[in-house]
């Protein structure tokens, strides 16, 4: 009898991971950063698309997938800076760091989960406050992160400590902005030198 019971059990846990699956056959490809990531057929015609960024709609909001290397530590710490929750998840096999919070330009909730594949970082967006799984379905695309736990978390805690330090010195300029809610000053390193700004 207990064999039975077993058996209906593991054959009861097939079914529904069956039924769960999400048909993604008629999904597109987009190339984002250095990965080629799936994308649902509701999003299959992007406001815009280039190695940096896949925009559904021009509100970023809508779903977004973003290659975010040349800016980790401004868009990392202004995220954690202006969300409601920040926790680590695990998601599709990789290691994330997801932000929620309530967007008071388009009235609702909004979600962004950052992630790495490869060598590189990536995060999604999109409107709602779980993580659905569709959205798992475009991380599952990516490739496998080359990071460890350890080393995945250590890299984004590095970049908001840096973030602080900048934002502080930042701060005792005389030219620097009023510091308010909806506006954000960053610096961001890359190829093309040295950025300055202002995020509103």
């Amino acid at each position: 009898m207990l064999k039975k019971i077993i058996i209906f059990i593991l054959a009861l846990f097939v079914l529904m991971n069956a039924v769960c699956a999400i048909d993604t056959s008629d999904w597109i490809n987009a190339s984002v950063g250095y990965e080629e990531f799936k994308i649902p057929p509701e999003y299959k015609n992007p406001y815009s698309s280039d190695f940096h960024m896949y925009e559904y709609d021009y509100n970023i909001n809508v779903f977004t997938v973003r290659y975010v290397n040349p800016a980790i530590m401004s868009l990392y710490g202004y995220f954690i800076e202006h969300s409601s929750i920040v926790k680590k998840v695990k998601v599709a096999g990789h290691d994330a760091v997801f932000f929620s919070g309530y967007d008071r330009s388009s009235e609702m909730n909004t979600s962004k989960l950052w992630f790495s594949a490869g060598d590189e970082f990536y995060y999604i967006a999109w409107n709602g406050s779980e993580i659905t799984p569709t959205i798992e379905e475009v991380v599952k695309s990516a490739s496998p992160s080359n990071y460890t736990t350890s080393e995945f978390y250590s890299i984004l805690n590095d970049e908001y400590s840096t973030y602080k330090i900048t934002d502080a010195i930042e701060s005792q300029r005389n030219d620097y902005p009023a510091r308010d809610k909806s506006s954000h000053s960053f610096v961001s390193f890359g190829s093309g030198g040295v950025n300055f700004g202002v995020m509103t």
